[in-house]
């Protein structure tokens, strides 16, 4: 039976090296440069975050980040999330037909939540 435990261990230092990276390519990129690159490359985390787990994990976060990779894999705008979504009780606050643009910061912050 796989360890949930050595899972999430496993995908913080997964996603810790993955950041450090793009520390490294940002810090020698344009600053436009990589504005434009930091949303492709965070938006392209969250929806190798869901995936990594996929539909196991439940509550609030994981809707959200679900919904976040939903959106990214569909164009890039956040989707309809039905009724009990609450934007301002999300991580990331956006809401249905928000353009979706993540930055280091904020998927740091939800990745947490969501690996808490």
């Amino acid at each position: 039976m796989p360890d949930p435990e050595r899972g999430i261990a496993a995908c913080r230092r997964d996603f810790g090296e993955m950041a450090l990276t793009w520390r490294a390519l940002a810090a020698r990129s344009a600053p436009r440069a990589r504005i434009d690159a930091e949303a492709q490359v965070f938006n392209q985390m969250v929806v190798a975050l869901q995936a990594r787990f996929g539909e196991g994990p439940r509550g609030r976060v994981a809707l959200e980040v679900r919904l976040l990779a939903q959106g990214v894999r569909a164009g890039g705008w956040f989707p309809e999330a039905g009724p009990g979504w609450r934007a301002a009780q999300s991580v990331t606050g956006y809401r249905p037909g928000d353009r979706i643009a993540l930055s280091e910061a904020v998927f740091a912050r939800l990745s947490e939540a969501f690996l808490d």
